[in-house]
């Protein structure tokens, strides 16, 4: 069954990432090990590309589902997304940075430290058209996905927090961009 699948799993890849790691101590190394482990026990995978969205406009990925939303909905199905309405990937690999405008912008290196205090106000949410127009491409949607669901999940984070740990509820403010300095590089730097 999937469970015992699993522990198997788990138990050969932990002993196989050391030694993946020892030979080759780079990204991906735990990835690689998980291949070997799941080869070496000989248990089959079956790819699904429609659970998952990371790099806008890659394949391979889920995105035929965020194409499907409507253009004027695609920031309000992102920020609240419902799976009885349409179906969309359950799964954000944020591993990549999103642009929309040059103002709004989502990088996991650039999200401000000390967000998870009483003090410090909630993200600025871009608006609900971000992403639509003439002037933007399908990428463009891509990208405003992505930034409108990973702030509003980050702020629904930091409320979490705030509820749990802050008296008075903390600093409810939404006023603070993700930073995105040295977006566009300087030539010849």
């Amino acid at each position: 069954g999937t469970a015992s699948d699993m522990y198997k799993i788990a138990k050969a890849w932990s002993e196989f990432a050391p030694r993946v790691h020892r030979e080759y101590p780079h990204l991906l190394a735990e990835m690689y090990a998980y291949c070997i482990a799941a080869a070496h026990l000989q248990l089959p995978h079956t790819l699904i590309d429609s659970l998952m969205i990371s790099s806008a406009g890659i394949g391979g990925e889920g995105w035929k589902f965020i194409s499907d939303i409507p253009e004027s909905e695609t920031c309000s199905f992102a920020s609240n997304p419902d799976h009885s309405i349409r179906p969309i990937p359950s799964l954000i690999h944020y591993c990549q940075r999103y642009v929309v405008d040059a103002r709004y912008f989502w990088g996991k290196r650039k999200v401000p430290h000390g967000i998870f205090t009483c003090d410090h106000p909630l993200l600025e949410e871009p608006p609900m058209d971000l992403g639509q127009g003439v002037s933007h491409t399908e990428k463009d949607r891509m990208n405003a996905f992505m930034v409108c669901a990973l702030t509003k999940f980050t702020n629904d984070a930091m409320m979490f927090f705030k509820d749990h740990h802050c008296e008075g509820g903390g600093n409810r403010e939404r006023r603070e961009l993700v930073p995105h300095v040295n977006l566009v590089r300087k030539k010849g730097g």
